[in-house]
């Protein structure tokens, strides 16, 4: 049993009582879990399915221990243990009012639910009912695209009732070396204008999913090939300079944010270009700064080229650009001389502070007013310079 070999006890203990405390509703573990453990791969975030009341049911189960999150409206809740998170959903099925519009929702069955899903590799189900713990639920022939590394949509209108799942598809395709089956390769490529009718949020997301994968910039090349990057923004053109960038971000300290890959992924769009990305995506937050900067630093470059340019000079061309615009711009450059002034201020200069403050100078008999403002400019520069070292 695949639940046995690849769970811990602990977890699959767990879902033994899930099954049985579903006191005659009908309990499956779902989704990415399943196809995970098919492939022989840990998953300790679980998604569960029940046909009947999911809400209650996380409730009764974490009587013993485990805190839960309800969602009455949506029917869900999270159970969070110390180790593993579980989802326990009520059983759905969806109709789509019109082609990339949001789903409508009713109650359903196990059937229904795994007919709303996105690929077959994904609406496979594992029985957790006492009864019949452990059996599988395939009826799309899931496991056989397993086997033949194969992503394919449910039905010849997936695409079009949800066109997010032309990103999906792409992001799975690489993430599991897998490929498009041909049908499902045909219907990307007819409905990749679908695309267009989705709204920014639901596109952003999904970027951001792709920009957390191991190797995001796969995924981004294949969007490249079929014409799906376009879409999220005409300027948009992934090419190996790109690519190489996306690996250099991965060489830096930190694992990269979503916001350093966009800074980068805009670094070569004009101002307007940008502006546009922004907007179609509803790019906001520190995102939006680090794109938007990442712009506008490009044309401080030649300035950070300058031969003699003092440590305080770096440091007020750089103040208040984001760490992720100036990381962005690090990796873009080719100079070696900006990078590695770039790289001094995150390093070092912008947690440079005056050791005197206002008051020590008020004491020291400066007059209160703008000459406080302007020693204390003075100051800084000399700190930075290496010209004033105590206090």
């Amino acid at each position: 049993m695949e639940l046995e070999r690849h769970l811990p006890e602990e977890l699959l203990s767990l879902l033994r009582s899930a099954g049985a405390l579903a006191q005659g509703g009908n309990l499956y573990l779902v989704g990415g879990a399943v196809r995970d453990l098919l492939m022989g791969r840990l998953s300790l975030d679980l998604d569960l399915v029940l046909e009947g009341d999911a809400i209650s049911l996380a409730r009764r189960l974490t009587e013993g221990g485990g805190k839960v999150v309800a969602h009455p409206r949506f029917g869900t809740a999270k159970l969070r243990y110390h180790k593993f998170s579980i989802d326990i959903a009520t059983a759905r099925c969806e109709s789509y009012p019109k082609p990339g519009a949001l789903p409508t929702v009713k109650p359903g069955t196990i059937d229904d639910d795994l007919k709303r899903r996105d690929f077959t590799i994904n609406a496979i189900a594992i029985c957790l009912y006492p009864a019949h713990f452990g059996e599988p639920l395939d009826p799309y022939d899931g496991r056989g695209d397993i086997e033949h590394r194969l992503i394919r949509v449910l039905h010849e209108g997936s695409f079009c009732d949800d066109p997010t799942r032309i990103l999906r598809a792409l992001r799975y395709e690489q993430r599991l070396d897998f490929h498009l089956e041909q049908n499902t390769g045909r219907l990307l490529r007819r409905d990749v204008a679908m695309l267009n009718e989705v709204s920014g949020d639901r596109l952003r997301h999904e970027l951001e999913l792709i920009l957390s994968e191991e190797q995001p910039e796969k995924v981004l090349r294949r969007a490249q090939e079929l014409g799906v990057l376009e879409r999220l923004q005409p300027s948009l053109k992934w090419d190996d300079w790109l690519a190489e960038r996306f690996r250099r971000a991965r060489e830096t300290r930190h694992k990269p944010s979503s916001a350093l890959y966009l800074a980068i992924l805009a670094h070569r769009l004009s101002e307007e270009e940008s502006r546009s990305f922004i907007t179609r995506l509803g790019i906001v937050g520190r995102s939006a700064q680090a794109v938007r900067q990442a712009v506008e630093l490009r044309q401080t470059l030649p300035k950070l080229d300058a031969p003699e340019l003092t440590r305080s000079s770096i440091y007020h061309l750089l103040k208040g650009y984001s760490p992720e615009a100036i990381t962005a711009t690090a990796i873009a450059t080719d100079s070696p001389l900006i990078r590695e002034r770039l790289e001094l201020y995150l390093s070092e200069l912008c947690h440079i502070k005056p050791i005197l403050n206002g008051d020590d100078l008020k004491a020291l008999g400066v007059a209160p007013g703008r000459k406080i403002g302007e020693v204390l400019h003075a100051l800084l520069d000399a700190r930075l310079n290496g010209e004033v070292k105590t206090k």
